[in-house]
Formats: structure tokens, C-alpha cells, sequence
């Protein structure tokens, strides 16, 4: 299964690019799955808002390992189940943003 050209554009564009460090600036860049890990991709939870992106809403901040783990078919292609997983992401994204942003600045002391 391939994207569109216009997909492709946009994910590869500086615009795109910009809104991606940004959602991973907003768990000082680990990944909300794994904490441990770096986050190095921004995960679309849905592309109805494509290139109008909201982190939390529309975006997350994953690991590569955990960006893998979210496309697996059980959670990605399952329309049932994915507006669960997106929710759990979200509670997960706002979680993390809410502890580095508090804890982060003291651990790194």
C-alpha cells in the first residue's frame, strides 16, 4: 500500500518538518510510549486535519520501535479498535508533556 503524492510531499516538506519538532519538543523530544526511548517520529493519529495538525489531537511523539508498534494490524487497520488506541496515545501524550515539563528541568539537575 503506497501514499499519494500529495502524502508524500507534505511529510517530506520543511512545513511538515517544523510541525514535527515541535509535538516532540513538547515531551523534550522521548517518546510517550517509552519513555526511555528518543522520540524520533510523529505519529498522525488520523490525517482528517492533515497539514492543519494539532499535537494531542491530531499528532503524537513516538520512538521508531513504538511508531512500528502502533501501525501493527490489530491496532492500526482495526477501525474498532483504533479510536481506543488514539485515546490511550492521547492520555499518553498529555501525561508525558505534563511530567517533562514538570520533573524533566529537576532529573536533569
Amino acid at each position: 500500500m503506497g501514499h499519494s503524492p500529495e502524502y508524500l510531499n507534505y511529510i517530506n516538506s520543511s512545513e511538515w518538518k517544523n510541525k514535527s519538532k515541535k509535538c516532540q519538543f513538547l515531551t523534550r523530544k522521548h517518546c510517550i510510549l517509552f519513555p526511555w526511548l528518543s522520540s524520533r517520529h510523529t505519529h498522525h493519529m488520523t490525517y482528517r486535519n492533515m497539514k492543519l495538525e494539532i499535537p494531542i489531537r491530531d499528532t503524537v511523539a513516538l520512538s521508531v520501535t513504538a511508531h512500528k508498534i502502533v501501525h501493527w494490524r490489530i491496532f492500526w487497520k482495526n477501525k474498532k479498535v483504533r479510536p481506543y488506541v488514539n485515546y490511550f496515545l492521547r492520555f499518553c501524550m498529555v501525561s508525558s508533556i505534563i511530567f517533562w515539563n514538570t520533573f524533566g528541568l529537576l532529573i536533569r539537575r
